[in-house]
């Protein structure tokens, strides 16, 4: 059972974070579900692209700079910007569905200073040649991507998926198959997801006026279901995955039990998977990386870490039971001394969730605010600064219409909270995971 004391809190902030949403265009080449974003303004110029990097570099203190959309790598620009960013002594990583990622670009990319890829693949894209499959039949895809980034070499690679109730019992599925490939795959990434259900909801903007919120990519009409949550996921990774442990966490803005971001990483070979680093030595990496580098860890740059992986095992409870197993797996198995051991990071994100007062629980130090009209914005509302000119607020229809028939005199609820905008995200509960968002340890 997850217990925040056994975790540790990751020390990002909105000026002194380990990540930088960069936004290059809002246009596709593929629809998912998931997404929250629409196409309203195409690709932005190199200039303006190169003017938003110096502004997180200058306020944000990023490791790596998330280069993200739309799809990127439709861009005309994209090596361009990832070589400006590379220039700047920061981490350049593409989120991309990978549709456009063929052997020739992904050259021009690890030239220009590519640091790594989060591709997103789920079963609720309309992917050519892939629709109707499941997440177990789209491992196969997620080989082929694999083994094209391996075949290049020198860049690391991460795979993430938006988690619906359909597809949460599936989950096992993508980690085993993560394992397997751990010499290759540096991690997996599971995102819940949320929307935003216009027949049970009303919307409003910060004047109070109420907008037509299905304008927003993120909505539907009606949704019958229980949004899976992040204490879910990390259960079900760990009945099918006993070695599996969280070590950092991101808790929320609002509800003070809430578990936004869950950061782990399994250690193991092609053969086994022995353990998990814990909470000592996720708190010594973070802090460490901050000391020699001034900035916190986002990715590591190569998970191939042979015996250096049980160096903290004196201090680290969990990562010293992974030690233990891997020594009996050696004095069983004396071969497998020579087998290489990696680190694998496992994360999980439940997107917002809203409340209800018609305020929502958000990630506390959002990794992935992004640029917006000269100052940092949570990525995942901000089509609601786009259309609307701000964050939302959302109540739930019956409340409002309760409120409508209580007597005069009588003590009414107010139509809609207003709007929290608390240091590291926006309000709301309609975001699921965007095309290529993805994060890891």
């Amino acid at each position: 059972m997850l217990d925040k004391r056994n975790l540790y809190r990751l020390p990002w902030s909105m000026n002194d974070n380990a990540i930088a949403w960069l936004e290059i265009t809002d246009i596709c080449n593929i629809y998912c579900e998931g997404c929250y974003r629409q196409r309203l303004t195409g690709h932005k110029s190199l200039e303006e692209v190169k003017e938003e990097i110096l502004f997180f570099k200058k306020w944000r203190n990023p490791d790596n700079v998330s280069i993200a959309g739309g799809e990127p790598l439709i861009h005309p620009d994209i090596v361009e910007i990832v070589a400006f960013i590379a220039e700047n002594d920061i981490k350049p990583v593409i989120l991309t569905n990978a549709v456009a990622l063929k052997p020739e670009l992904l050259r021009e990319l690890k030239a220009a200073g590519l640091s790594g890829f989060t591709i997103h693949i789920d079963s609720h894209q309309n992917r050519p040649g892939w629709k109707d499959k499941n997440e177990d039949e789209l491992n196969e895809l997620r080989q082929q991507c694999a083994d094209m980034v391996a075949e290049e070499g020198g860049i690391y690679v991460i795979f993430n998926s938006t988690v619906y109730p359909s597809s949460y019992r599936e989950i096992p599925d993508v980690v085993r198959w993560g394992q397997a490939n751990i010499d290759r795959v540096h991690g997996l990434v599971f995102i819940t997801y949320r929307t935003g259900v216009t027949d049970t909801s009303v919307a409003h903007d910060s004047e109070g006026h109420e907008v037509d919120m299905s304008q927003l990519s993120y909505t539907t009409d009606h949704f019958d279901e229980n949004f899976v949550t992040s204490p879910e996921v990390y259960q079900i990774i760990k009945e099918n995955c006993p070695e599996y442990e969280a070590s950092g966490y991101l808790g929320g803005t609002i509800k003070h039990d809430s578990f936004k971001w869950l950061a782990g990483a399994v250690v193991g070979s092609k053969n086994r998977m022995y353990g998990s680093i814990g909470k000592k030595t996720m708190e010594l990496a973070q802090t460490a990386h901050h000391m020699f580098t001034g900035t916190y860890l986002a990715y590591m740059s190569c998970n191939k870490v042979g015996l250096k992986a049980f160096l903290l095992s004196p201090w680290d409870e969990t990562l010293r039971q992974a030690w233990r197993n891997w020594r009996n797996d050696v004095v069983r198995h004396p071969g497998q001394l020579f087998d290489s051991l990696y680190v694998q990071s496992i994360g999980i994100i439940q997107a917002p969730d809203i409340q209800p007062d018609g305020r929502a629980d958000m990630c506390d130090s959002c990794p992935d605010m992004t640029y917006y009209d000269g100052q940092l914005i949570n990525s995942c509302r901000m089509d609601e600064y786009r259309l609307f000119g701000g964050f939302l607020s959302v109540t739930e229809r019956r409340k409002l219409e309760e409120a409508a028939q209580e007597p005069a005199g009588a003590p009414q609820e107010p139509e809609s909270a207003p709007v929290e905008e608390p240091v590291g995200e926006p309000v709301g509960d309609m975001a699921g995971g965007p095309e290529g968002d993805g994060k890891g340890l």
